[in-house]
């Protein structure tokens, strides 16, 4: 065999191997966009709404020493039901964000 055989011989090897190198890293570059679709798509089902912020006190909080006490019981008794209300709602809007059903209690009016 003439020495110009092998060359033709090593640079038809050294083609074929990166040939080969390419096609294996577009299979992996391929697969591997598809995990991070797969993720963002995973991640897009799994989050949550973002923690509700505490609402700012409505009034200056003030001591309660020298008030009223019918008048601090009703304020008392009107947060505890503006607390509840408020919980409900977050708990309807938790299960409506995880396509949950309502609970029959989170209806208002029943």
């Amino acid at each position: 065999m003439p020495w110009w055989s092998w060359i033709l011989i090593w640079v038809a090897l050294a083609a074929v191997a990166l040939l080969l190198y390419v096609l294996i890293g577009y299979r992996v570059f391929r697969k591997f966009m598809a995990v991070l679709r797969e993720v963002q798509s995973a991640g897009a089902r799994l989050s949550f709404a973002q923690a509700p912020v505490p609402p700012a006190p409505a009034t200056e909080p003030r001591a309660a020493v020298f008030s009223d006490p019918a008048d601090e019981r009703r304020r008392y008794d009107e947060g505890k039901a503006a607390r509840k209300e408020a919980r409900r709602e977050r708990r309807v809007q938790r299960r409506i964000l995880r396509g949950q059903p309502r609970a029959w209690r989170d209806i208002p009016g029943l």
